[in-house]
């Protein structure tokens, strides 16, 4: 996080500097009045007046003198200050590399742990981490490439790791990354640019690991019980163009290859970084956009979205950020440029492809019984699915047409029972029923003549 540099020198100007900065300020502006306030120079612009390619002009001439300017609105009038460059401390390198093989670590543990039966588990850690790493890498250096472009001074990707799922203990192995800002940017288009970057380059990422892993994921026939996840709508397109296709092969139930897994968080993170809130990515791009304005509508609006889709820590985590005013770019005045405007419609594109979900299949209780416990039933959902197990049994199952098989004569406990009808008074043993509610299935039975 960076802050605006302090608007009190650490050592005075004296006269004849000030007169040197003046000249620079008034070759780009016109100035309506100069001053030294509070021991910084102070220049009060004329209005109207282009001042985006003059403020980049005037700061390539101040890097001269190791000073920076600040332009903002104060009271309807364009204040423009001039400050030394705050030093900026060096990145120690090997922390980041600790904290990248450390990451390494959790999320091959995590892929590990969450592999599916039939898949190697070594190979399902590999893979988690590959595309994990890189989901995660590509948005923080998407962050990294446009702050060299617009030169800000930035630290290399800080990779945050985290719990493995064990236990009670439900995680990814890894908290996201990270880059830290060492110098505000420029301008608008600068914020807007740094802020972009790392969701839309992510982004790009994520559609592509989300094709291999759901390319990758086993299918296969089996009842479907729930509950069921719910996925955001590019992971539904992406199942549904690769089904297609024909990509996958015979089956009703798609077992998520860890690859698939890394792109749904891809997608997580996408959203959640887009949030216009704080110092979050679409916080910078909000400001750029908007500046101060909406501060507090837009921050209670992302933690409300965030409440609603159940995010309940990263809620707190926002709301911790909206206790501080978002610094702005250098230049707060001018307004970003038209063509970054047309792309403000693909970022809600992404962000409600990335981050809204769809409802999971509907599922309702469905409980089999019978008047003789331990009797034989079998279900059937598809031509290709079956299951078998004994009265009593209950489950969730996903809302469809099923068909149940009881035998006509049962042996239990040396006794034969003859079937006698179900709860709904049809005799017929084998029943089709339409599972849209909670049902209870009763079988009952009448006993036989013993067996001699």
């Amino acid at each position: 996080m960076t802050e605006i540099p302090s608007e009190t020198a650490e050592a005075p100007f004296d006269q004849a500097y000030f007169e040197q900065i003046t000249a620079l300020v008034t070759a780009e502006f016109q100035v309506e009045d100069a001053l030294i306030e509070h021991n910084v120079p102070t220049y009060f612009l004329k209005q109207p007046q282009e001042t985006k390619n003059a403020f980049l002009r005037l700061l390539e001439n101040l890097e001269k003198m190791n000073l920076i300017a600040i332009l903002r609105k104060r009271d309807s009038k364009i204040v423009l200050k001039v400050v030394r460059k705050p030093p900026t401390k060096p990145s120690n390198i090997l922390v980041n590399w600790l904290l990248f093989f450390a990451t390494i670590g959790t999320t091959f543990a995590t892929g590990y742990l969450i592999s599916p039966a039939m898949i190697n588990p070594f190979i399902s850690g590999a893979t988690f981490t590959v595309a994990i790493m890189a989901v995660l890498g590509a948005h923080e250096m998407g962050h990294k490439l446009a702050a060299n472009k617009r030169k800000v001074e930035s630290s290399p990707p800080y990779f945050i790791p985290g719990p493995p799922p064990v236990g009670q203990v439900f995680g990814i192995g890894t908290f996201g990354a990270v880059i830290m800002q060492k110098s505000l940017p420029r301008n608008r288009d600068a914020l807007f640019d740094i802020g972009v970057s790392g969701p839309l380059i992510g982004f790009v990422i994520t559609v592509i690991v989300t094709f291999v892993g759901l390319a990758l994921s086993p299918v296969v026939y089996r009842l479907p019980e729930g509950p069921f996840g719910s996925f955001p709508i590019l992971f539904e397109l992406v199942g549904t163009a690769l089904g297609f296709f024909g990509v996958y092969g015979r089956g009703n139930i798609i077992l998520i290859h860890p690859v698939a897994f890394a792109g749904f968080i891809g997608m997580i993170v996408t959203m959640l970084n887009m949030l216009p809130a704080g110092m979050l990515d679409g916080g910078h791009v909000a400001t750029s956009i908007l500046g101060g304005k909406m501060r507090g509508i837009l921050n209670v609006t992302a933690i409300v979205f965030l409440v609603i889709y159940g995010y309940y820590p990263m809620a707190f985590f926002v709301l911790f950020l909206s206790l501080f005013k978002h610094p702005g770019p250098l230049d707060d005045i001018s307004s970003i440029s038209r063509k970054r405007k047309y792309v403000i419609p693909i970022l809600f594109i992404v962000f409600i492809l990335s981050g809204i979900t769809l409802p999971p299949p509907p599922v309702y209780s469905i409980k089999i019984d019978s008047n003789v416990p331990g009797v034989i039933f079998r279900i059937y959902y598809t031509d290709s699915v079956y299951y078998s197990n004994n009265t009593p049994w209950t489950s969730t199952l996903a809302e469809g047409i099923y068909i149940i098989f009881v035998d006509s004569t049962v042996t239990i406990g040396g006794t034969v029972y003859t079937f006698l009808q179900w709860e709904d008074g049809s005799t017929n043993p084998n029943r089709t029923i339409t599972l849209n509610k909670d049902m209870i299935i009763f079988a009952n039975y009448t006993m036989s003549a013993p067996l001699v």
